[in-house]
């Protein structure tokens, strides 16, 4: 089998013949800390533990602006970000903080230590404004989404649906969903508040959500096969969503089935919501408006694989394995993993990976010795 039949094949509950890894690379904090440790500076990170046979090999067809960064849309992708995006400037800094407004109109406070050398991956931050207050605003930042903006579509785009078209790994596209778009916009407290007290304008924005990607990525899924989609939320903290199952069921049914409808019609397979924190009341109101899995499944909310597995024998999963369990010895990385890997290969509908982000407390011995027993327990040999 190649990289996309697995894929598949596990998507499908089906029998592969080894089952795909969700570990890549590491955040720049994680790489610097393994760089002293005896990583190669160059050196790419599954390359370098012999993994990258053994991964998804997936590629992301979409370029999307996230919080606290600068704007820059990869030229090989579909640009779903604001078409001008907002001007990313600094109001204030001294040596401990600094204040800006990045390129989704979003004001935020951060640790300098967290930027100094670019990214840490692990930044801590404080929102304190966000671009929409009230339907006028929205209207205004609508006109940065113009779904048929030529400056969308890649330029390369007929010669990539031809590399595209003889691919033996899976395609995807990483979406924002309706909460992740909303609470880019209005911010977290404006969109629970918003629940209450503007629930038409909540409901248009999440609407418009699916509505713009879809219509600005029709050509794209009108060329190519997609194999599966991740919608981003985070949603949730360690104890429960943000917002109760009824809620979404209200507010972002209608943008899910949307989403979902259009999906399924141009075959694509699986839709995955990503969410840090305890997502399990969501479960079933996402498995009932056609969503398919959920990833990266955090132990330290109570995200335990197994015994979700269990009761919802068709709900497709990605990752689940304890990153805090990676950061102790051999003995409890082959503990975490002798419980959860082989019961949930022999399940199916499980690619195994990191709770999230490998942090940099993770030593690079540690993770060399979880990616040897990972590989072994998926069929992949020592």
């Amino acid at each position: 089998m190649n990289a996309r039949e697995r894929f598949l094949e596990v998507a499908s509950f089906g029998a592969p013949d080894k089952v795909p890894l969700a570990v890549g690379d590491v955040r720049p904090a994680t790489r610097r800390a393994w760089v002293k440790q005896g990583l190669p500076p160059d050196a790419s990170v599954p390359e370098y533990l012999g993994i990258r046979e053994c991964s998804l090999k997936s590629v992301n067809i979409v370029s999307l602006p996230s919080e606290g960064f600068k704007w820059e849309p990869n030229p090989s992708s579909f640009n779903l970000g604001p078409i001008p995006p907002f001007e990313y400037k600094v109001i204030r800094e001294d040596e401990r903080y600094r204040i800006w407004v990045d390129s989704l109109g979003v004001t935020q406070l951060g640790f300098q230590d967290d930027w100094k050398e670019g990214w840490s991956g692990f930044a801590t931050r404080v929102f304190i404004d966000f671009p929409v207050k009230n339907r006028k605003d929205f209207l205004e930042i609508k006109r940065r989404y113009n779904p048929k903006d030529p400056k969308r579509y890649p330029k390369n785009w007929e010669r990539m649906v031809k590399e595209y078209k003889q691919r033996d790994y899976p395609l995807c596209a990483v979406l924002h969903g309706p909460f992740w778009w909303t609470r880019d916009m209005v911010g977290l407290k404006g969109l629970v508040l918003g629940i209450y007290r503007n629930p038409e304008l909540i409901r248009e924005i999440m609407d418009f959500c699916a509505e713009f990607q879809l219509e600005a990525l029709h050509r794209a899924l009108d060329d190519v096969d997609l194999d599966y989609v991740i919608l981003n939320e985070d949603m949730a903290y360690k104890k429960g969503p943000m917002i109760g199952p009824e809620a979404v069921r209200k507010f972002m049914g209608p943008a899910y089935k949307e989403i979902v409808g259009f999906l399924r019609d141009h075959g694509v397979k699986a839709i995955f919501v990503d969410s840090d924190g305890n997502v399990e009341p969501l479960i079933p109101v996402w498995l009932d408006l056609g969503l398919d899995g959920i990833t990266p499944c955090e132990v330290a909310a109570g995200m335990d694989v197994v015994k979700l597995g269990e009761k919802y024998p068709r709900l497709l999963m990605m990752g689940g394995i304890d990153k805090r369990e990676l950061s102790k010895n051999k003995e409890a990385i082959r503990r975490e993993l002798i419980y959860k890997v082989p019961p949930l290969v022999e399940r199916g509908g499980y690619f195994p990976g990191v709770d999230h982000a490998v942090p940099p407390d993770i030593s690079l011995e540690n993770f060399r010795y979880f990616v040897s027993l990972l590989k072994k327990m998926c069929g992949w040999g020592s």
